[in-house]
């Protein structure tokens, strides 16, 4: 049997019932401060036993917006699995509202759930990489990781980073919160275009970057070139990982954002942790020959309409 749950302090606790605390993506406040409490409502499905014991759960959310439900915390976290046992999935599924689109799960758990329940393949169709480094393989010195690149290659990177150089850039890691330098950087490059041009998309990365400093958990790169601050670099650091979430650069400024990059990849090394997740998405990454762990988003898209069956005969005749 499947119950929907939508208090919020019953989706809290339930919360704390089954993530396995693994990694920063199951931690509640976290999660909540992807949480936008005007537009998304709670809809916690929870499979107990004959018994009624509560034993799967997945913390879908409502987007009122989109009109679609969600994983809380909606596409950004990455390389997520679901709370359930692989046998009760067809059942969750069954009942997972239409328009159900739950992003970027990683695909080691979905290939697992899929050799047991091949019939889903179909939901499983969209394919991502989450990248990622492991700075141990090149000895904590991304410079070592350059020399895996090609002669020419490696050439042409140290001549971008040699050019900003020469701006005398002026770099300063901290913690403090510039969520509204980052948002301010990637509006001046897009204008209207930005994904933070809307209140409610900025308004999520100042919630997230507060619960990060609020939580001893920010890691700040800012640097300064003519006397301005030019470009930010926000990450997560927890448990010996750090999660690069947010970053740009003044577009004016060639190869910037390169040297941004690579000064957050230094300073992971030199904090010497286990992996530097970027996450998933753009094509940079792999240039610059990071790991990819490959995730997968699955959906239920409604169901056809009687009617649009009935026009698929006809047009088949």
């Amino acid at each position: 049997m499947i119950r929907t749950e939508t208090d919020i302090e019953e989706c809290r606790k339930l919360w704390t019932m089954f993530s396995p605390q693994q990694d920063a993506w199951d931690d509640w406040d976290l999660i909540f401060a992807f949480h936008d409490e005007d537009k998304h409502r709670f809809n916690f499905m929870v499979h107990h036993t004959s018994d009624g014991l509560a034993d799967g759960m997945v913390p879908l959310v409502h987007d009122t917006t989109l009109n679609r439900y969600m994983l809380m915390g909606g596409s950004y976290p990455d390389g997520r699995v679901l709370w359930l046992r692989y046998d009760d999935f067809a059942e969750f599924f069954e009942q997972f509202p239409e328009q159900t689109v739950l992003f970027e799960l990683k695909q080691s758990w979905a290939s697992e759930l899929l050799q047991r329940l091949p019939q889903f393949e179909a939901n499983f169709a969209e394919q991502d990489l989450r990248y990622y480094m492991v700075p141990s393989e090149f000895e904590f010195d991304f410079h070592k990781h350059l020399d895996t690149f090609s002669a020419e290659k490696k050439q042409k990177f140290l001549y971008d980073l040699r050019n900003i150089r020469k701006r005398e850039p002026r770099l300063s890691w901290g913690d403090e919160n510039e969520a509204d330098l980052f948002i301010e950087l990637v509006n001046r490059n897009f204008g209207a275009d930005s994904d933070y041009a809307n209140v409610e998309s900025a308004n999520e990365v100042r919630r997230v970057i507060d619960e990060l400093a609020r939580s001893g958990r920010l890691k700040t790169l800012t640097i300064e070139i003519d006397g301005e601050r030019q470009a930010v670099a926000l990450s997560l650091l927890q448990d010996n990982k750090m999660v690069a979430l947010y970053a740009s650069s003044n577009n004016d400024y060639n190869n910037l954002g390169k040297l941004l990059n690579v000064e957050t990849i230094q300073e992971a090394c030199r904090l010497r942790v286990d992996e530097i997740s970027f996450m998933t998405g753009m094509q940079w990454k792999a240039n610059w020959k990071m790991k990819g762990e490959p995730c997968v988003t699955m959906r239920k898209l409604p169901a056809p309409t009687t009617q649009s069956k009935d026009l698929d005969k006809i047009f088949v005749l």
